[in-house]
């Protein structure tokens, strides 16, 4: 865990991807995260690295976050070990390309062949992410509806970056942000857009026919600039038949649960979001 976010350390002016870069590995460096209690074993798929912990019937395939430009599979090692450990399934995490040097849709293609691998080794597959992870992850459903591919038993969006426009009120009243404000947002996207559109694969926020997509879970804190493009995509879901449950957590910023893991509303939600990936890796769906 990183104790104190990007956004405290960022100097006026503009940004750039090497800066933050820069910024996030110092802070890293000061606070490593914590070793698993057990090393993943790790495998490659398609030139794809993956780092598998647990063992059992179901998986969850897990994102990371970073804006699509920060962060690592490895990073979140014991995040993924304990989350295997109290499921009892498998926890699948996948170390996508990231941008500018790999841009959209380079890392969805790496999820994707994550999905593929899991897929066949796995009776059952929960696609799951955080922030960036939380939009790949949507954008996975997407592309994996409309190719026909693999069954995806369920997704779980955590606070998911969906949307390049910004032109919610959240992202717009929420500019300045803690953690995640919109300097980073806009910089985030850049990177990831390398120019081109968005189309619906790249920012899933913009795909008019979510129908028949997998049951999907949501959560965002109210005070996080993805409050009401996270509310939005769920009320979306919903009106075109997918089953959706989606939790505005009262005071949480972005990543409230990382840099505050003991206030309440981070173990409320943790509990939550445990109990609703065990009953998707369970086939129980009724009291998400």
């Amino acid at each position: 865990m990183i104790p104190e976010p990007l956004t405290a350390h960022l100097p006026d002016g503009p940004l750039s991807v090497a800066l933050v870069r820069s910024i996030d590995d110092r802070l890293r460096a000061a606070n490593p995260p914590p070793a698993p209690t057990t090393r993943p074993a790790v495998v490659t798929t398609a030139g794809v690295q993956l780092r598998v912990h647990g063992g059992g019937e179901a998986c969850v395939l897990w994102i990371h976050g970073g804006g699509m430009f920060l962060g690592a599979a490895e990073y979140e090692d014991a995040f993924c070990c304990d989350l295997a450990d109290q499921l009892g399934a498998a926890v699948v995490a996948v170390d996508y390309r990231l941008a500018p040097e790999h841009p959209h849709p380079a890392p969805l293609d790496d999820c994707r062949a994550a999905l593929a691998w899991c897929a066949e080794r796995y009776r059952r597959v929960v696609v799951a992410g955080r922030s960036a992870g939380g939009g790949l992850a949507a954008a996975l459903c997407l592309l994996n509806r409309d190719q026909n591919g693999p069954h995806i038993a369920a997704a779980h969006l955590w606070y998911p970056m969906l949307d390049d426009r910004h032109e919610t009120p959240s992202a717009r009243e929420l500019a300045d942000a803690p953690v995640w404000n919109r300097r980073l947002s806009e910089l985030a996207w850049a990177a990831y857009l390398g120019g081109e559109p968005a189309d619906r694969y790249a920012a899933p926020a913009r795909a008019t026919d979510l129908a028949g997509l997998p049951p999907t879970y949501l959560d965002c804190g109210d005070r996080d600039l993805f409050r009401d493009e996270t509310a939005d995509y769920a009320r979306r879901l919903e009106a075109q038949g997918v089953q959706t449950r989606r939790f505005e957590i009262e005071g949480g910023v972005h990543a409230f649960e990382l840099f505050d893991p003991a206030a309440a509303i981070s173990v409320q939600t943790e509990a939550r979001r445990l109990e609703a990936l065990r009953r998707s890796l369970g086939e129980d769906f009724r009291t998400w």
